[in-house]
């Protein structure tokens, strides 16, 4: 059974926003930067084996890459030990989606898919990225299978370079960085990382950190839980989103929504409350761009929301 922390972590990364962050400031390839991440939307099925599903942190990404479908593979690893097969389990996992792709028969000639690792154990990432590194070389290398995945390492990530990118994946890679004693030292650095991004988002990192070290550290807990500077910096926000965005009375409705899809601790609360928050902006006359910057769901979501929404309506 995969822990709780597990969990959290994968309800993060749950969130478009927090992909597209990912994508776009730890991915160092080209094509990242063309990707159309206003059609970024997270699958709803699971790609992984009946053997995995309790213990596999897996999401499956689709998006727009010069007018055609990409999909990213997106696995965190959990484990403190590194897989040194871990390309072989990876390449597994893509050719199961090609699979799934092929009895469905979606198309003839199969889309891209990107593989994407994010390890947060303490031990060094040492596994060969490329299944061709663990085959021998006994036959012409053309029957030889070739396959990466890209890694991010978060142990590898140094803080400097972390401080420079201020969105809530650059906060969450330095608490992964730090010890509960660095923390409190640097938890003013931390929370400066996250000046900019929307209360939703903030309220959700909260809910991570509550989840990640709360059984570790119960002062530093209550140092983050008491320091005005975050109560301040979330209330004024959520204020401000609240009173510019709607003003009809949907604060309610946000927050019922927000707490139900952020706090209930399961996948369902959590789809089901964002859905429950994007109708009501919707009802209430938000456009595409702002429902999407505050529920992290795709524009593609969000049009089929806003026509059942308007066939609801009319009736």
């Amino acid at each position: 059974m995969a822990r709780k922390y597990d969990k959290q972590y994968k309800k993060l990364f749950s969130n478009p926003l927090l992909v597209e962050e990912l994508l776009r400031f730890f991915v160092h390839e080209r094509f990242v930067d063309e990707l159309d991440y206003s059609t970024l939307e997270r699958l709803d099925k699971s790609f992984v084996t009946d053997q995995f599903k309790e213990k596999e942190s897996d999401l499956i990404y689709k998006i727009k890459f010069r007018g055609t479908d990409l999909y990213i593979f997106l696995l965190i690893e959990f484990q403190s030990t590194v897989d040194n097969y871990m390309a072989v389990r990876m390449c597994r996992y893509e050719m199961e989606f090609y699979e799934f792709l092929v009895q469905n028969k979606e198309d003839e000639q199969l889309p891209a898919v990107f593989p994407l690792l994010v390890y947060n154990g303490d031990n060094a990432w040492t596994a060969k990225q490329n299944v061709r590194e663990l085959i021998r070389k006994s036959i012409p290398s053309k029957y030889i299978p070739s396959f990466s995945y890209y890694k991010i390492a978060i142990n590898e990530i140094p803080k400097k370079t972390l401080l420079t990118i201020h969105n809530t994946v650059s906060a969450i890679f330095f608490v992964e960085n730090s010890s509960p004693e660095e923390l409190r030292t640097e938890l003013r650095r931390v929370l400066k990382l996250l000046e900019k991004e929307h209360p939703a988002v903030i309220r959700l990192w909260r809910l991570w950190f509550n989840n990640a070290l709360g059984n570790k550290d119960s002062k530093l807990m209550e140092q983050v839980d008491n320091l005005q500077e975050v109560k301040a910096m979330f209330e004024t926000r959520l204020k401000k989103s609240l009173e510019e965005q709607y003003e009809k009375g949907t604060e309610h409705g946000f927050e019922k929504g927000t707490e139900h899809g952020f706090e209930k601790g399961t996948e369902y609360g959590f789809e089901k409350g964002t859905i429950a928050i994007a109708e009501n902006m919707i009802r209430e006359g938000m456009d595409n761009k702002q429902i999407r910057i505050i529920t992290g769901l795709s524009m593609k979501k969000i049009e089929a929301l806003r026509k059942k929404c308007v066939g609801n309506a009319k009736k």
